[in-house]
C-alpha cells in the first residue's frame, strides 16, 4: 500500500528540515517567498566542483566516538556529549577547525560528533518589522552554545560572486557572504548567495552585539557549512541576529563611502552606525 506524507503549505522549508518554519503571517507565502529552499549549499553553475566531490574519509569507530576517533583526535573535540559546541570554539580566537563525522563513517547517528549535518531542530518564525523589513525568531528557548541554522545557498565562484557585488543598488537587499580562511599557502575564500536558492538564514538580522556567532563546519566534503550557534541562553520570541562582518578585528574598516552604506538598526549600546559591507572584499 502506497503512503502519503502530508507536506505544509505554508512550510518555507518545503517540509526539507525537521521542523517546520513559517511566517508570522502564514499567507504571506503566497507573495513575501522570493526563493527556492535548500537545506545545505549547493554549487551554482560554473562554479568548480572539486571541493563538492572530494569526500573526507570517515572513521571506523563503534556507536559513539571518543577522543580517539581520528575525526575527533585530527584536531580535537568539537561538541559536549549534549551536542552544544565547546565554548572556545565561539571566541574571536578561535582558529581550529572543525570536521564531524560523516557519511563514510561507521559510528552511529547518535555519535557526538554530530550536530550541523542534521539540519534545523528548534521552532522559528519570519516576522515582519517597519523598519528590517523580515527578521527570524526563535519560538523555543535556546540554551547557550546551541546549533540554530546554517546560513546556506549557492556557492559562487569569486568572478560570479564579484558580478552579483558590481549589480547591487543602494535599494537592494545584499545577502552574499564571503568566508576568508587563511592557510600557510594564502588566503581561501567561499563565497555564499542565498538571494535565489537559500534557506531560513537569509532572514538572520545583523547586530552589533549579536546572539549569534558563525563557525565554518565541514562534514563530508570540503565546502564549509556556515553553521550558527547561540553565543548565550536565548528565551523565546527573541530575534536572531548575526554580526554580518564576522569575528575579524578589523570589522570597523571598510572601503565604503558613507554615503552610500545602509544605517545599521540593531540599537545595541554599541552600534557602530552602518551594516557592513566592503564592495572590494574578494580583492
Amino acid at each position: 500500500m502506497s503512503e502519503w506524507l502530508a507536506v505544509d503549505p505554508y512550510d518555507l522549508c518545503e517540509g526539507l528540515e525537521k521542523v517546520p518554519v513559517h511566517f508570522e503571517d502564514k499567507r504571506l507565502i503566497e507573495t513575501a517567498k522570493e526563493f527556492k529552499y535548500v537545506r545545505s549549499n549547493i554549487p551554482h553553475k560554473g562554479t568548480s566542483l572539486d571541493d563538492f566531490e572530494t569526500q573526507i574519509c570517515g572513521c571506523d569507530c563503534r556507536t559513539i566516538c571518543t577522543e580517539v576517533c581520528r575525526c575527533i583526535a585530527r584536531f580535537g573535540p568539537n561538541y559536549s556529549t549534549n551536542h552544544k559546541i565547546l565554548p572556545e570554539l565561539l571566541t574571536a580566537s578561535s582558529v581550529k577547525p572543525v570536521f564531524e563525522c560523516n557519511t563514510k563513517c561507521s559510528c552511529d547517528k547518535t555519535c557526538v560528533n554530530r550536530c550541523v549535518q542534521f539540519g534545523v531542530g528548534i521552532k522559528m518564525e519570519v516576522f515582519t518589522s517597519e523598519a528590517k523589513g523580515h527578521g527570524l525568531r526563535t519560538l523555543d528557548n535556546i540554551p547557550s552554545c546551541s546549533f540554530v541554522c546554517e546560513y546556506a545557498g549557492e556557492v559562487l565562484s569569486e568572478k560570479e560572486a564579484q558580478k552579483r557585488i558590481d549589480r547591487l543598488t543602494h535599494e537592494d537587499m545584499n545577502y552574499l557572504f564571503v568566508l576568508k580562511e587563511h592557510y600557510s599557502s594564502g588566503t581561501v575564500n567561499t563565497c555564499i548567495d542565498p538571494k535565489y536558492i537559500g534557506n531560513i538564514g537569509r532572514y538572520i538580522n545583523h547586530s552589533c552585539d549579536p546572539n549569534l556567532i558563525m563557525v565554518p563546519v565541514r562534514v563530508d566534503n570540503n565546502v564549509p557549512k556556515l553553521a550558527l550557534f547561540s553565543r548565550c541562553d536565548i528565551p523565546a520570541n527573541q530575534e536572531l541576529c548575526y554580526d554580518y562582518s564576522g569575528q575579524s578585528e578589523d570589522r570597523k574598516s571598510t572601503n565604503c563611502d558613507e554615503a552610500t552604506r545602509k544605517p545599521c538598526l540593531c540599537h545595541s549600546q554599541n552600534c557602530r552606525g552602518y551594516l557592513p559591507f566592503h564592495p572590494h572584499i574578494l580583492e
